[in-house]
């Protein structure tokens, strides 16, 4: 089967990754082809993809018209003429006329992403019940729901939770507090100082983002200089191999439609602790694999840290559970067997149009 992966950038996110990840895992039994359409790309992720993977930079500028350089893209894919193109952008029809001559499958990676003429796809999949349920009351039928999966094997697990001198937390997101919710944390964190009397506890921040300046000014504004770092942008491979260090991994997501590092949290067999979020919520299964704080609420959020750190036994019950979890239902191999079914039952429903 002929595959191309259409996107518009290469950062470091949850839909780049995980478009990385499935066409990695494509390529062994397929012909695969990644076209980025902008500038904007991490030398490091694109790297990463498999050297049989066909990749094309069009280096489009961001919002750019251009009409030369959009005839170009439709041109490249026509003249491809592959079997299925998986688009990773609710709005890549933009710039793009490719239905009347490909078959084509949407992902949506998140909520509240800008939908435009969506119903021009074969077949709309989102990463998350939470996702469908955004895209239905939007008025689109026929969701497919597939969850992101994670490459749970290359994850290096905690052998054992163990009480250390330093309570270490990591929170690994795009730096975009009105988002994703840092401040959230770090006002939690002066909580768990002043009002709790919890003084041993550490944060790391990793990722990047036009918030980091703000961040900064709550962490001096609270004097947590020496209990904040921010770590800046760090690759998976690090991250896999480090995760397991940390004693608590925190989501306080105000918007979020999965929370891929939630599972890999718990891949990592450490506890997680997420804002009642409907994404990260069916992650967790409402409490059942994981802890969760009231959305916005930095009381709670601090009140559920000190709760975690006084609580063992459980969490331990908890971590093994969540652990068995992610297994059986966010692993990356199954997430790429569904996406294979679902481009052959488009291909199989456009051939039977066409005979």
């Amino acid at each position: 089967m002929k595959i191309l992966h259409l996107i518009f950038s290469l950062e470091i996110g949850g839909a780049e990754s995980m478009m990385v990840d499935i066409a990695n895992r494509q390529v062994v039994n397929n012909d695969v082809y990644v076209y980025i359409i902008n500038s904007t790309y991490n030398k490091s992720l694109l790297n990463s993809l498999d050297k049989n993977i066909k990749i094309h930079l069009f280096n489009r500028k961001e919002g750019s018209k251009n009409l030369f350089k959009i005839t170009e893209i439709n041109y490249k894919i026509l003249k491809l003429k592959p079997d299925i193109t998986h688009c990773h952008n609710s709005d890549i029809n933009k710039i793009l006329f490719i239905h009347s001559f490909t078959r084509t499958l949407l992902t949506i990676h998140a909520i509240g992403l800008p939908l435009v003429r969506v119903f021009k796809f074969n077949k709309v999949v989102a990463i998350s019940l939470a996702v469908k349920e955004h895209l239905l009351k939007n008025g689109l039928k026929d969701i497919l729901v597939n969850y992101n999966g994670i490459n749970i094997n290359t994850i290096q697990r905690k052998v054992k939770l163990e009480n250390s001198n330093v309570y270490k937390i990591i929170q690994v997101s795009r730096l975009d507090h009105l988002i994703k919710g840092q401040d959230i944390l770090l006002k939690a964190l002066n909580l768990l100082n002043k009002e709790h009397k919890i003084e041993n506890v550490h944060i790391d921040f990793i990722g990047e983002g036009d918030s980091l300046t703000y961040l900064k000014k709550i962490v001096s504004k609270y004097e947590l200089e020496d209990k904040v770092t921010f770590l800046g942008i760090k690759d998976r491979s690090y991250i896999y191999s480090n995760i397991k260090n940390y004693d608590l991994l925190v989501q306080p997501s105000i918007i979020e439609g999965f929370g891929l590092t939630v599972a890999e949290g718990m891949a990592a067999k450490i506890p997680v602790l997420v804002s009642a979020n409907d994404g990260p919520m069916e992650i967790i299964r409402n409490g059942e694999y994981g802890f969760y704080f009231k959305k916005g609420d930095a009381v709670d959020c601090a009140n559920q840290i000190k709760n975690i750190i006084e609580s063992n036994k459980e969490i331990n019950r908890i971590v093994e559970n969540a652990y068995q979890h992610c297994i059986d239902n966010f692993d990356i191999n199954k997430t790429v067997d569904n996406y294979i079914k679902e481009y052959q039952n488009i291909i199989d429903i456009n051939t039977k149009k066409n005979e």
